[in-house]
């Protein structure tokens, strides 16, 4: 059972204790009022003790105070509830965050080896995964040449794959990042 439910559930038997404490009040001052009306509009009894003393009202005060925790147990665990979800909401968003920092991290360490023109080529080609070659040469501003050579030579080393797509070639990183 989640903490909503329970929490209704404590409010409802809080409200129920109320009003039998209420009820249970009531029906004790109307017997009274009744011994009253019936001994002459006396509230004292032949052997001279008045009704009003001997009442004890623990059980009201006991009742009361057993009242008040249900409901305040169930305001709380409603109240709980949303602050779980919220928190939950946020654990997700602060994982999401630190998974992106360390992929960006991983592949910023990774292109630490390479120069400035495979490193303008490394985060276009993970900006655009698939991306087709003569879309990289304009990305990049590199000429058609120096790029084809600069391509062969991070295949050769399979850091990239080259894959066939109409006159053109699609371009893929081989590690993920």
């Amino acid at each position: 059972m989640d903490n909503k439910k329970l929490g209704i559930v404590l409010i409802i038997l809080g409200i129920l204790a109320v009003s039998a404490i209420v009820f249970a009040k009531i029906k004790e001052d109307a017997y009274l009022q009744k011994i009253i009306e019936n001994n002459d509009d006396s509230c004292y009894l032949d052997d001279g003790t008045c009704l009003h003393d001997e009442r004890d009202f623990t059980i009201y005060y006991i009742g009361g105070f057993i009242a008040v925790i249900l409901i305040i147990l169930g305001v709380y665990f409603i109240s709980t509830n949303k602050h779980q979800e919220l928190l939950i909401e946020q654990h997700k968003e602060v994982s999401k965050a630190l998974k992106e920092a360390k992929e960006t991290d991983t592949f910023k360490a990774y292109l630490a080896g390479f120069n400035d023109e495979e490193q303008i080529v490394l985060k276009a080609l993970k900006e655009n995964e698939g991306i087709q070659q003569s879309t990289l040469r304009y990305k990049t501003g590199m000429s058609k040449t120096s790029l084809s050579l600069l391509l062969k030579k991070l295949e050769e080393k399979g850091i990239i794959a080259r894959e066939s797509y109409k006159k053109t070639n699609k371009i893929h990183l081989r590690q993920k990042f």
